[in-house]
């Protein structure tokens, strides 16, 4: 299991990103103690380093994240809410707070996995009505990115057809209806439990239709944290309207 290692000052922001690391599968090791953060850069064998930049004004520290990096070839991430001044020869990633767990996912993917994956797709169970041009028939999501999704399905759908696609943001009173691309059909079988579907790419979505989806799976990625009894209370929505388009997005917490 590859190993996270995250040095911040911030103890809320330490937290967050511990849930959703641990989350997506990682081993994950934080802390807002310098000499515990050298400790760990000393002992450990991390496969990726986020590190805020605030704690790094202490010289020894960076000398030591140097090293560590250098001799590991680790790649590490800089964590800042604010200019990094002459940190940026550190590392070429930088991660901004208030987070965008988009662009979070695909740094991680990138750094992590040998097939990194571009967006992050989430399990759900919504109603969807598929078309492929006349009349619109029952099908249901069970997974969805930004940029496509997989629904279960009896067709005769091959790759490259075109769709038009109608399902329900449950709880965001917004119903969308977008247009995609089959790039893939699941017979079923016995190996995956004679489930069929298909494999749906977007087509054309942008401007507010994409904002609102996006906002609808940080929104579902949220409620998957907070389920976990291990985790709740952690990671709180505002109870506001905005609140909820951000819950993901980290505060700006000194």
């Amino acid at each position: 299991m590859k190993l996270v290692v995250i040095g911040d000052h911030r103890e809320q922001i330490l937290d967050v990103f511990e849930v959703i690391l641990k989350h997506w599968g990682y081993r994950v090791m934080v802390s807002s103690n310098q000499p515990q953060i050298k400790a760990l850069l000393k002992e450990m064998t991390p496969d990726l380093v986020i590190m805020g930049t605030d704690i790094l004004q202490q010289n020894d520290l960076k000398q030591v994240l140097s090293k560590t990096v250098l001799a590991l070839k680790c790649p590490l991430i800089l964590l800042t809410d604010g200019d990094i001044g002459d940190l940026e020869e550190l590392a070429p990633e930088i991660l901004h707070i208030p987070l965008d767990i988009f662009s979070f996912f695909q740094m991680i993917q990138k750094h992590l996995e040998k097939i990194p994956r571009q967006n992050m797709r989430l399990t759900v169970q919504l109603p969807g009505m598929l078309s492929t041009g006349g009349d619109f028939c029952f099908a249901e999501v069970l997974s969805l990115s930004s940029r496509g999704m997989f629904l279960k399905h009896s067709s005769r759908l091959e790759k490259g057809d075109q769709v038009k696609v109608i399902f329900p943001l449950l709880g965001m009173k917004k119903e969308m209806e977008v247009k995609g691309k089959i790039l893939y059909h699941i017979k079923p079988a016995p190996e995956n439990n004679y489930l069929e579907g298909v494999g749906i790419e977007f087509l054309g979505l942008e401007g507010e239709d994409l904002s609102c989806l996006e906002k609808f799976i940080e929104k579902c990625f949220l409620g998957e944290l907070n389920a976990s009894p291990s985790t709740q209370g952690t990671i709180q929505a505002q109870p506001s309207e905005e609140g909820e388009a951000l819950a993901l997005r980290l505060k700006r917490i000194a």
